[in-house]
């Protein structure tokens, strides 16, 4: 190996090791969130106006999810719009959506819910139903609403930028990366095969590490958006109230029972108390809750659609 080689190769390894490092760097300047003790003394009577489950979600895990669009829906649920309806399935379960009335119902609900609906309805049209295969449909209502929840995070003041906007910016930083290192490792190191194998060894070494850096790039993009300070302090409420309502869901016999003990003292029906669990996360233990309660008496006539949406979150 030549001086020239030794000198190239360095630099180039240098190189990945920085770009391995950007990410991690930037994590700890501005992906850090400000630290709140979120011990039960942070518990507030209610949330702010207009917080809904699906918004919860967000400041919970810092962006919008799949999650958020789950906790949506099941909100819309407890305001009786919509509807999960259990569909036959070869593999597994899964549950398509039903409007409950034919006619718009005067339900005065926050902007990106309001907007969920008014796309759902369209989207159903006349038929009343859309099966559980042709959801895909509604991904750009559920883009939008997602996209709004977090512009409503940002006005308020608990993210410091659009979440998405941050995570989309460092997947594409990420896969510049990778297909940089792609090229590098593939076509450009055999163009050198031609004249020196171990030039083009030397290319393909740093190829495999920018692509290796891209990987890290991609992986810490996640937990790039950060929280406020009033944002933290926000997701340190809500997790207590998480704790409060796990504890209480395991102590209950029935769904109804858990709304009477008031773990979420905003809450007043088994709809809303199922909405707010898909926000924490907590939607297998309501399921498993559900389970019992169906086993040993009616407990109202639970749509078995819930537990087979539950199945696919």
């Amino acid at each position: 190996m030549t001086v020239l080689q030794m000198c190239f190769l360095a630099t180039g390894l240098t190189v990945d090791l920085a770009l391995a490092a950007l990410p991690l760097w930037a994590w700890l300047r501005q992906g850090r969130d400000p630290h709140f003790t979120d011990d039960d003394s942070v518990l507030m009577p209610s949330p702010p106006p207009d917080f809904t489950p699906a918004l919860a979600s967000v400041v919970l895990q810092g962006s919008a999810s799949r999650r958020t669009v789950s906790a949506g829906l099941m909100d819309l649920v407890s305001h009786d719009l919509i509807a999960f309806r259990a569909e036959p399935s070869a593999v597994g379960h899964r549950a398509g959506l039903e409007l409950t009335t034919d006619q718009p119902r005067d339900v005065n609900l926050p902007a990106p819910e309001a907007a969920l609906y008014k796309s759902i309805r369209a989207a159903i049209g006349e038929s009343g139903h859309i099966e559980a295969l042709l959801l895909g449909g509604l991904n750009g209502a559920f883009a939008d609403f997602t996209r709004s929840l977090e512009e409503i995070a940002l006005r308020r003041g608990w993210v410091h930028e659009k979440p998405g906007s941050v995570i989309r910016k460092w997947r594409i930083i990420a896969g510049a990366e990778v297909v940089g290192g792609l090229l590098l490792a593939g076509w450009i190191s055999t163009v050198f095969a031609e004249s020196s194998e171990s030039i083009a060894l030397d290319i393909a070494i740093v190829g495999l590490g920018t692509v290796i850096a891209g990987a890290i790039t991609y992986f810490v993009s996640g937990s790039m958006p950060a929280r406020t300070k009033d944002g933290a302090m926000l997701a340190a409420i809500l997790n207590a109230y998480r704790r409060t309502l796990e504890a209480t869901i395991a102590q209950a016999k029935s769904l109804e029972q858990v709304v009477v003990m008031r773990p979420l003292p905003w809450v007043g029906t088994p709809t809303e108390e199922i909405a707010w669990a898909v926000a924490f996360n907590l939607d297998r233990q309501i399921d498993s809750l559900l389970s019992q309660s169906l086993e040993v008496s009616e407990t109202g006539g639970w749509p078995m659609g819930i537990r087979d949406w539950f199945s696919v979150l």
